[in-house]
């Protein structure tokens, strides 16, 4: 099987589309969270996932979105978030926050080779919200996160920061985000599955399309600033 690996899109329908057409056909799709929020295009990213029948969890940008809640975003994202999120709440109708209602906090899933794949946004113990688990972790941290899980694949999002890890005869897997990378590359970051093998990949996408986008949403100057500048730095 080919399987497509995403985290993080964050309402970027331009990344989207550049990530398709790059990973040219696969057989399913996995999702780690974080449809929704800073970007211009949820119900485009919603719309997708349903159609591609999608397996996805709730990330902590979906549950802010779709229930109320704080994001609880870093700290030097708090402001943008927040501010960005009740737009994002508006701009979706009750079809989209019902879908991100029912998305679960974590998913098993098993492709037709019979190898089964384990999603999670943060971590097992803490699904919505846990950032320690970037490319830096310790084994024991990984192996604990994911403790309970039969799975032979263990995908998370969250973090933004992209790495493969092979330990106890688990892969680990943090695709990076394809819609809002933190790692200092601003391309749409994925990964695919085929083989037995995950591999990390990167592909630019019209940046300019998107910040004219970004550009019509209600934010003060110097906030709007601070937006743009994190897609332009990916920092």
């Amino acid at each position: 099987m080919r399987i497509l690996i995403l985290s993080d899109l964050h309402g970027n329908i331009w990344a989207l589309r550049a990530i398709l057409e790059a990973a040219g056909r696969v057989d399913a799709v996995l999702f780690a969270g974080d449809a929704v929020n800073y970007g211009p295009s949820p119900r485009g990213v919603l719309s997708w996932l349903r159609r591609a029948g999608a397996v996805a969890v709730r990330g902590n940008h979906d549950h802010a979105a779709s229930f109320g809640a704080d994001p609880k975003a870093s700290p030097r994202k708090a402001r943008l978030a927040q501010a960005l999120l009740d737009w994002t709440r508006e701009a979706l109708r009750e079809e989209d926050l019902a879908y991100l209602r029912s998305l679960p906090l974590y998913a098993v899933w098993a492709g037709d080779d019979g190898v089964r794949f384990a999603l999670i946004h943060g971590s097992l113990q803490d699904p919505l919200y846990d950032y320690r688990l970037d490319p830096e972790v310790g084994e024991e941290a990984l192996l604990e996160a994911a403790e309970t899980l039969r799975a032979e694949v263990v995908i998370f999002g969250h973090t933004h920061l992209p790495f493969v890890r092979a330990i106890g005869g688990k892969l680990f897997v943090n695709p990076g985000s394809a819609g809002q990378p933190l790692d200092g590359d601003p391309r749409a970051s994925f990964a695919l599955y085929e083989g037995g093998r995950v591999t990390l990949h990167r592909v630019a996408y019209p940046m300019e399309e998107l910040f004219r986008a970004l550009e019509g949403l209600p934010l003060p100057p110097e906030e709007m600033g601070e937006l743009l500048e994190l897609y332009r730095k990916a920092r």
